[in-house]
């Protein structure tokens, strides 16, 4: 089975915007990839001005040894290449490289120049845990360039270390060999607005016409971060790169995306086609959308996988950059990436999603605009797919009646939610578990609060078909700010809502001012596991913010929280045995023609095949008598 990167691209093909890569230069780029074995990911360097239709082709090299095309390796460049590549996928004598480097990728400069003769640049991704000193990342670019570095390189290469603010890291570098200079490139994250200024001053960076305070100011109000690129040599060179970051892609933030985009089309950045070509790009392609062209090792790992998963592309924008040079005009690229995953098609045996992300940097203003927008936009696709409870946990039933009421009512007893009761309903969603409970437990009544407008709508009139309306009240609002008076429930629960708190403080001093005395607290959710997280833990959790904009505690963090504004009867208990998520990752995946595919609702919300450091438990308490 003779399976190059070209057969990968052939089946992504389709989805690229030919108004960002021409059909001559995606035959140029499919020329390259043939001399490659499959890659983890793959990135199109597209300009996005109207007279600028090059594209630099890049590709991330898996961390298992591969031989790379004996046709290059009869240069000393490759060789040398080569030789770094196995120290770092296969270490033998030293493990310095594999600790320091986590991924290793090589860009093409496409420029007309014959395959043979092409130089590559050689990017590195660093592990932010083992590179903590100047010197650590001196001898990472020393293995790199593989030749004396002067002291004047090396010089700046410990002044743009020692720079750093506490927050700052260099998290790239590359040897750009390609280049006329040769440059070093640096990537900096984790810098803000105002430290950036700061820094590019502190390493000698000039700027004598000034301009670059206002485009910055200018793109904070757009982007969620904005990452430095800088070049070094015995210098430090003019020319820096402004990395765009968005936490969302296109399809979960239209507007958002249409409003930064529109501004690089209005400062002549970017053409409208390729604007549109942008937003048309980021998605997922699935075999069933692509039978002749997927590739055959896909096919039988397909096969092997039966009925447990199957295999997809993920295509995505992973930055927008505006090269900055003084006295010259502003320039802008974008960065479309691909890469290839198996869906979990069963996930069983996952104890894991729900929702989480908060970033420190979002106001709250704007955190709860943003999960307000998330369910006013998913509402209708929740609906369809998930149905009116969305918990990624349902109770373990084998009966054949109504799963949701059944694991509805069960967590309504657990919350201690009796006949009579005033119950709230804090994060109701379209008021399902609210329903369940007012249908079977008499004279309970409900009081439900949710953020989004379009919950609100569903939840009334699915309140008002089930002749609930004297007994339900929906209202919109932020359960940190409760629109009710002291003393009034009798129950206040939430069912997978505890992860939009943002200030724990707040909502459990709300909780405990609206319940009466001996009233209960009930919290089901998902949990991190109280455990030392890796790198790898941490970008799980991550993942699971950027899709459900949420925050992930652990339940020790809730139990001081709750415990400090006066709670008694504090206990805890992990449901891992109690619940499955069967029913939730069922509804990410159709099978049409014999062939499964994801839903509308899966291809946003996916998971991948790993296991997140999360568990499913809850969390009571009582106030005092």
């Amino acid at each position: 089975m003779n399976v190059s990167m070209r057969d990968y691209l052939k089946a992504i093909a389709p989805d690229l915007p030919t108004e960002l890569v021409s059909a001559e230069t995606f035959f140029e780029i499919e020329t390259l990839a043939q001399m490659f074995p499959p890659c983890y990911l793959v990135a199109f360097e597209c300009r996005l001005g109207a007279d600028e239709s090059r594209v630099d082709f890049q590709v991330q090299l898996p961390s298992h040894l591969l031989n790379l095309p004996e046709s290059l390796l009869q240069s000393a460049i490759w060789q040398k290449l080569q030789g770094f590549y196995r120290e770092w996928a296969e270490p033998t004598d030293s493990f310095f490289i594999h600790h320091t480097v986590t991924a290793l990728s090589l860009e093409f400069d496409l420029v007309g120049q014959p395959l043979l003769e092409l130089v590559p640049c050689i990017l590195l991704t660093l592990n932010r845990e083992t590179v903590t000193d100047a010197q650590t990342l001196i001898d990472i670019i020393l293995k790199l360039r593989n030749f004396p570095v002067s002291s004047k390189l090396e010089s700046n290469v410990g002044l743009c270390y020692d720079s750093l603010p506490p927050e700052g890291r260099i998290a790239s570098v590359g040897a750009m060999l390609s280049r006329e200079n040769q440059a070093l490139k640096l990537g900096l994250k984790g810098i803000s607005t105002q430290q950036l200024l700061d820094y590019l001053a502190q390493i000698g960076w000039q700027d004598p016409t000034n301009q670059l305070p206002p485009l910055l100011l200018k793109l904070s109000e757009f982007v969620d971060e904005i990452g430095l690129d800088v070049e070094i040599g015995d210098t430090v060179y003019p020319r820096i790169g402004l990395e765009c970051y968005f936490e969302k892609q296109p399809f979960s933030e239209p507007q958002r995306w249409e409003v930064f985009l529109d501004r690089l089309v209005t400062r002549g950045l970017c053409t409208v086609a390729k604007k549109d070509g942008l937003l048309a790009w980021p998605g997922f392609t699935q075999r069933a959308d692509r039978m002749e062209l997927w590739p055959s090792n896909l096919i039988w790992g397909d096969i092997f996988m039966g009925s447990k998963g199957f295999s997809i592309f993920s295509r995505t924008i992973y930055e927008i950059k505006i090269v900055y040079h003084p006295g010259e005009p502003l320039s802008a690229k974008a960065y479309l990436v691909f890469g290839h995953d198996w869906f979990d098609a069963s996930a069983s045996n996952k104890t894991d999603p729900q929702k989480k992300t908060e970033n420190p940097k979002i106001e709250t203003s704007q955190y709860l605009e943003r999960v307000r927008n998330y369910y006013d936009r998913m509402n209708p696709v929740i609906l369809k797919y998930v149905g009116t409870t969305y918990q990624a946990s349902l109770l373990k039933t084998n009966s054949d009646g109504d799963c949701y009421r059944e694991s509805n009512l069960y967590f309504a007893k657990r919350a201690g939610i009796k006949p009579g009761d005033r119950v709230l309903d804090a994060g109701c969603g379209v008021c399902g578990p609210s329903i369940d409970i007012a249908r079977t437990i008499q004279s309970v009544t409900i009081d439900a609060i949710t953020l989004s407008p379009e919950q609100a709508k569903t939840a009334r009139e699915l309140v008002r078909q089930a002749g609930l309306g004297d007994r339900i009240t929906v209202r919109v609002g932020d359960f940190h700010y409760l629109p009710f008076a002291d003393r009034v429930f009798d129950i206040v629960f939430f069912f997978g809502s505890i992860g939009y708190c943002y200030d724990r403080q707040r909502l459990f001093s709300e909780v405990y001012r609206v319940l009466r005395p001996g009233g209960n607290l009930y919290i089901k959710d998902p949990f991190i596991k109280e455990e030392a997280l890796s790198a790898k833990d941490r970008h799980s959790i991550a993942e699971a913010e950027k899709i459900y904009v949420i925050k992930l505690y652990q339940v020790r963090e809730l139990i001081e929280s709750i415990a400090r504004v006066g709670f008694e009867r504090i206990t805890s208990d992990d449901l891992t045995s109690t619940v499955s998520t069967d029913r939730y990752y069922k509804a990410m995946v159709e099978v049409k023609d014999g062939n499964p595919f994801l839903t509308e609702f899966g291809k946003y919300h996916h998971p991948k095949i790993s296991e997140r450091p999360t568990f499913f438990g809850e969390v009571k308490a009582g106030k005092p008598s």
